[in-house]
């Protein structure tokens, strides 16, 4: 006790006041570096500081058909790759696609992001061609495969909260590139209806999440 007393009165105050204010401004400076680092974040405008993403898809012969979920990962902003599984009239479709999002910008006021992109998907599974029957008796399909391999490429537009709420849009078209297993369910119908391309129209609500 002694001592410290001692060394109380060998230590200047000044040194003491000074010693004191730098420990105070350290703590200070730690304290604002929390809401510097997350304006930070929000000034890089990027989709990656919330990399993966979890949607549910739904719209016109989307890649997971009629409706399924999506799961995706963002190595970094302008880049998106995922997978995803659904169902349709047909069966079960399984998907993987990449998006590219040249344009990315952020509203100033809500820190939302936004992004128009290109997403090239591909998708595989069972195919029916569905058409109106004539009457109560007709047939519901005129040819079916086993197995169609899909190219679906896209134009997006994407926008996303700072806490990561999800929401997209896109319209593309579904190309057929490989089939397997044919078979004709109505003749006539056979002859005259085949498999093409078409118009897709896609729409998605999500959540991002940090790592």
């Amino acid at each position: 006790m002694i001592a410290g007393s001692c060394l109380a009165l060998l230590v200047p105050p000044g040194v003491a006041h000074a010693r004191g204010s730098t420990e105070y401004r350290s703590e200070q400076g730690l304290d604002q570096g929390l809401p510097n680092e997350a304006r930070r974040l929000v000034a890089e405008r990027t989709f990656a500081a919330r990399p993966m993403a979890l949607e549910l898809r739904t719209g016109l012969a989307t890649i997971v058909g009629l409706v399924g979920p999506t799961v995706s990962f963002d190595p970094w902003s302008r880049l998106s790759l995922g997978a995803g599984v659904g169902i349709d009239t047909s069966g079960l479709q399984f998907a993987g696609f990449a998006r590219f999002r040249p344009l990315v910008f952020m509203a100033q006021r809500t820190a939302r992001l936004h992004a128009v992109g290109v997403e090239l998907g591909y998708s595989v599974g069972p195919f029916e061609d569905h058409q109106s029957p004539l009457s109560d008796s007709g047939p519901v399909s005129t040819y079916s495969y086993d197995r169609v391999q899909w190219l679906q490429p896209q134009v997006t537009y994407e926008t996303r909260s700072f806490k990561g709420f999800n929401l997209l849009a896109g319209l593309g078209v579904a190309i057929p590139v490989k089939t397997r297993g044919y078979h004709c369910l109505d003749e006539p119908g056979c002859n005259v209806n085949h498999i093409g391309g078409t118009t897709t129209v896609t729409f998605a609500i999500g959540y991002a999440l940090q790592l």
